[in-house]
């Protein structure tokens, strides 16, 4: 059974929690960029009053320049998308997770999330990707994808994948004070998982009318 502990953060919400890597994930590092004002003073504001990251001037959070496409570390920011290991969802290629090391750090991870879990523009004039405007919350959905091998307890190498959907729902959610997964899928058949592990009754990608819409 592949059991991982892995850190983890939501920007603007809530402070650096540790969660089982079986949770779903919103690296702080990652779907949050990072820019300063001096990067938007030097380009100018668009005239339609959102940045755009073909308009220049938006910045990871590392400070480099955001580009169209997959970045070197697996971020698409434009395709509201990353897909990478667990290793560069930090931005740093060092072998660890956050600095965190263990024989998941080389495990596949993809991540998809909606416009208003992360937006790709700037409409706020913080040099910032918006999340749902100026709340600055991460609203909408993100999904999860994880494919990865380890050595169980007898010396057998071992092969697993795991999917988790979670939607904002507001204050009160059990995941991160306002979250909910609403579906988890674990293939881990040395570990004794095989599929479907939960799905809730509501349809899509949410647990109200406007998320299950997107």
């Amino acid at each position: 059974m592949k059991t991982l502990f892995c850190f983890t953060a939501l920007a603007g919400i809530l402070g650096l929690v540790i969660l089982d890597c079986g949770a779903p994930m919103d690296p702080v590092g990652g779907l949050h960029s990072n820019g300063g004002s001096n990067s938007i003073t030097r380009a100018g504001k668009p005239a339609t009053g959102c940045r755009t990251i073909q308009d220049g001037g938006l910045m990871d959070s590392a400070g480099n320049p955001l580009t169209l496409g997959f970045d070197q570390f697996g971020y698409n920011y434009q395709a509201h998308e990353f897909n990478g290991t667990y290793d560069s969802v930090d931005r740093v290629l060092d072998g660890k997770y956050w600095g965190q090391t263990g024989d998941y750090v080389d495990d596949r991870l993809r991540m998809k999330w909606s416009d208003d879990w992360l937006s790709n523009k700037d409409c706020t004039g913080d040099g910032k990707l918006d999340r749902d405007g100026a709340s600055g919350i991460s609203k909408g959905w993100l999904t999860n994808q994880v494919e990865g091998d380890y050595v169980d307890a007898s010396g057998n190498l071992q092969h697993y994948t795991y999917f988790v959907k979670i939607v904002w729902v507001g204050l009160g959610g059990s995941l991160w004070g306002q979250y909910e997964v609403i579906q988890e899928v674990n293939n881990d058949p040395a570990g004794g998982y095989h599929g479907l592990q939960f799905k809730a009754a509501a349809p899509g990608f949410g647990l109200n009318d406007h998320w299950t819409q997107q």
